[in-house]
C-alpha cells in the first residue's frame, strides 16, 4: 500500500497521463501502443491487509478510467479444495455480498454541489436472482483466489489533473470497506448457497437419468412481483398433481418432492388468469440456478429449453424452412428463405428451427404469442384453402418428439393439441391438475374408435377428396445429417455480414437493452427472453463482435464457433478482458449459451 501511496502522491497535480504508472512504466507504455503489444514487464501489485489489488488501463482517450482488480486468497472464503470442485457458488456468493456496500459507499462519496470528477467513482457488478459466472467476481485456479473486478475512475482537478490526494483516500476506503465485509460476513449463508446450488445439480442430474424434461418443486412461489424477477408475496405455493409427483434424493440427505414433466408433448391449459404463462415462464428461467429465497430455486428445466414466439419483422437470411413450408417464393425457396420482415408464420417457423439446429431438446411455446395459422389448421380450412404452403406445427411436433425434441405448450382456445399430449396438465387458480386420462376419455368414442384422429392415439386418416398434403398427411422430414436434434444442413453467417476489422471499431451501443449495434450491423434480440440480464446482452455484444470479425468463424459451422466462444469466455478474461477501444458494455459480462448466441447472430442484419 505504501507504493500506491507513493505514486499518489507522485501525481498529485499532475497530467492525468501519469496513471499509467499504476500498471507499466512510460518507455514500455509507449513501445505498446505502436506495437499494438501488451507490455512486458510483470505486474504492478499492491497489498494491502489480507487482499492484493493492481490496475488496468481501459483506453488511451480516458487514463482515469481504469478497472480495479482486487485479489481475495480462496482460503478467505472457504477451503480451497472445495472451491476447486465448483467456484461459481462461492463466486456468486461474494459478488452478492460485496456489490451492495461498494456500491453505497460509491454514492455516499458523491456530491451533487460539485463536478462529480472531482470525487472517485466506482462500481462492483451487481447480481439478479439467478446464480451463474460473471466478470465481476472470477475464481483464478493458478493463483487460488477470487479476483474482483471494479471500475474505477480517479478524480481530477479541473477535469485534467489528478487528485491524487482524493484518489488515495478513495482506494482505501474501498479496500478497507470490503475487507470489513470480508471479516464480517456471514459464513452460513455462503453454506446455504452451496448446499442449494449442489440440490439444484443433484435435480439437473435426475432429470437427465429418468426421461424428464423439468421438474417444480411442492412449495416453489412461481408469480413475480410486476416486472421484476423477485417472488411475489402471498402467492399460491405450487402443489404438484399426483401422477406427476416424484421424488429426488440429494447428496445431503435431503429429498425433494414435486412435479416431473416427463420428456415428449407437455400442454398447459386452462381459463384466463389461471397461472398457465407463470408456469411457462417459471420453466423458462429453470435453465439457470438460483438463489435461495428466489421461489423457483427448485424449479429445473432442461438446459437447452427454448422459448419460441411469433416474431413478426424479424430478419430471417438463407434458412432452411422446408420442415413448415412446401413452398415459399425467392430464389432460395423454402430451402434457403430470406427475408427483412418475416410474418409470424415465418418467423415462428425460423425460430423453431434455429433452435432445433442450435441443440435445444425442449420447446417452450405459448398460445398468445404464437402465429394462429402456424400452429393449427383444422379440417375445415383444410378443405377451404388447397393450396396452403405452410406445413403446421400440429403436424411436426410428433416427429420432433421422435428426434428428441421435446414441446411443452400453453393453449386455451384451441383443443388441436389435446389429442396430441403425453401429458396434459389444467391450470385454475394457480393450482395444477393432471388431466391426461380425461382427454384420453373424450378423445374415444363409445365404439373405442378414437374421436379425433393422429397425434399419440391414432395416425391420420386420409381423406378422399383431398390429396395427402391438403388432408394433412405429411411425409416425414429427413434430418441433415446423423444428429436427430438437426433439420437443417451446416449454417454459416452470411458473407456480406462479415468483415475483415471489428465492426465496433466505428460505432457500439446497446439501445434500451435489447437492441445491439455493431458499427453497420444490427440484434434485435427482444425476444431472447432467456437473456435478461444486462451483462447476458453485453456479453452478447462482445461474442457478435468477435463472430463476425475473426477470420477463424467465417466459413466455420455456426453452431460449433458459438458454443467455442461461449466456453473460452471466461477462460482468457481473468485478467483483463477490455479490447483497446474500452467500451463501457465489456466491463461486466455474464454467462450465456452457446445456443443463445447463435439465435442472436442469426438475428444480424446489416443496416440499409
Amino acid at each position: 500500500m505504501n507504493q500506491f501511496k507513493k505514486i499518489m502522491a507522485q501525481s498529485h497535480t499532475q497530467n492525468k497521463d501519469c496513471l499509467h504508472k499504476l500498471y507499466t512504466d512510460r518507455q514500455i507504455y509507449i513501445s505498446s501502443i505502436s506495437s499494438s503489444m501488451q507490455p512486458i514487464e510483470d505486474e504492478k501489485i499492491y497489498h494491502y491487509r489480507e487482499i492484493s489489488f493492481t490496475f488496468a488501463g481501459t483506453g488511451f482517450r480516458a487514463p482515469q478510467r481504469m478497472t480495479l482488480d482486487v485479489w481475495v486468497p480462496g482460503d478467505l472464503a472457504g477451503p480451497g479444495g472445495e472451491i476447486e470442485k465448483q467456484p461459481v457458488p462461492w463466486e456468486d456468493w461474494l459478488l452478492r455480498n460485496l456489490s451492495g456496500p461498494i456500491n453505497a459507499l460509491a454514492r455516499s462519496l458523491q456530491n451533487d454541489h460539485k463536478d462529480t470528477r472531482e470525487k472517485p467513482d466506482f462500481f462492483m457488478q451487481e447480481t439478479d436472482q439467478a446464480v451463474r459466472r460473471r466478470s465481476g467476481c472470477l475464481y483464478r485456479r493458478d493463483r487460488r483466489a477470487f479476483r474482483l473486478r471494479i471500475s474505477f475512475v480517479f478524480p481530477l482537478i479541473g477535469g485534467h489533473s489528478v487528485n491524487g490526494k482524493s484518489g488515495y483516500k478513495g482506494i482505501k476506503m474501498l479496500l478497507d470497506t470490503l475487507c470489513d465485509c470480508l471479516e464480517n460476513a456471514d459464513r452460513e449463508s455462503l453454506r446455504e448457497q452451496i448446499g442449494t446450488w449442489e440440490r439444484q445439480a443433484d435435480i439437473r442430474n435426475y432429470l437427465k437419468k429418468n426421461g424428464l424434461m423439468a421438474f417444480v418443486a411442492d412449495g416453489s412461489i412461481l408469480p413475480r412481483q410486476g416486472d421484476t424477477q423477485l417472488p411475489l408475496g402471498g402467492a399460491v405455493p405450487f402443489l404438484s398433481p399426483s401422477r406427476l409427483r416424484v421424488k429426488i434424493p440429494c447428496r445431503d440427505g435431503k429429498v425433494l418432492t414435486g412435479m416431473g414433466i416427463p420428456r415428449g408433448i407437455t400442454l398447459i391449459t386452462g381459463g384466463g388468469y389461471g397461472g398457465k404463462s407463470t408456469l411457462l415462464d417459471a420453466l423458462e428461467q429453470g435453465i439457470y440456478f438460483h438463489v435461495k429465497g428466489d421461489g423457483r430455486e427448485y424449479v429445473i428445466t432442461e438446459e437447452t429449453a427454448c422459448k419460441i414466439y411469433a416474431e413478426d419483422g424479424r430478419n430471417v437470411q438463407t434458412t432452411d424452412l422446408s420442415p413448415f413450408f412446401s413452398h415459399m417464393p425467392g430464389a432460395g425457396g423454402a430451402h434457403a428463405f430470406s427475408t427483412v420482415h418475416a410474418s409470424g408464420s415465418v418467423s415462428q417457423a425460423a425460430n423453431i428451427v434455429e433452435a432445433v439446429y442450435g441443440g435445444s431438446r425442449c420447446l417452450l411455446m405459448d398460445e398468445d404469442t404464437s402465429a394462429t395459422n402456424f400452429m393449427i389448421r383444422d379440417r375445415l380450412m383444410r378443405r377451404l384453402v388447397r393450396k396452403e404452403p405452410i406445413i403446421p406445427y400440429t403436424d411436426r411436433v410428433e416427429e420432433l418428439k421422435e428426434r428428441g425434441v421435446s414441446t411443452i405448450l400453453v393453449i386455451g382456445g384451441s383443443g388441436e393439441y389435446l389429442e396430441h399430449g403425453d401429458c396434459v396438465l389444467l391450470m385454475e387458480d394457480y393450482r395444477v391438475y393432471d388431466r391426461t386420462s380425461k382427454i384420453r376419455e373424450l378423445l374415444v368414442r363409445p365404439e373405442g374408435r378414437a374421436a379425433c384422429s393422429g397425434g399419440a392415439h391414432g395416425q391420420k386418416e386420409a381423406d378422399p377428396e383431398l390429396t395427402d398434403r391438403e388432408s394433412g398427411v405429411i411425409p416425414k422430414r429427413e434430418a441433415a445429417g446423423g444428429d436427430g436434434h438437426i433439420w437443417m444442413e451446416r449454417k454459416t453467417l452470411p458473407r456480406e455480414l462479415c468483415c475483415g476489422e471489428a465492426p465496433c471499431s466505428r460505432t457500439v451501443g446497446i439501445d434500451h437493452g435489447r437492441y445491439i449495434r455493431l458499427g453497420e450491423i444490427t440484434a434485435d434480440i427482444t425476444r431472447l427472453t432467456a437473456v435478461g440480464a444486462a451483462g447476458q446482452v453485453h456479453t452478447l455484444a462482445w461474442l457478435l463482435e468477435k463472430l463476425l470479425s475473426q477470420d477463424l468463424y467465417k466459413e466455420e459451422d455456426l453452431r460449433v464457433c458459438c458454443e467455442q466462444l461461449v466456453q473460452s469466455l471466461f477462460e482468457d478474461s481473468a485478467d483483463v478482458i477490455l479490447s483497446s477501444r474500452g467500451h463501457a458494455y465489456e466491463f461486466w459480462l455474464e454467462e450465456v449459451r452457446g445456443l443463445d448466441l447463435l439465435m442472436a447472430a442469426a438475428r444480424l442484419r446489416k443496416s440499409c
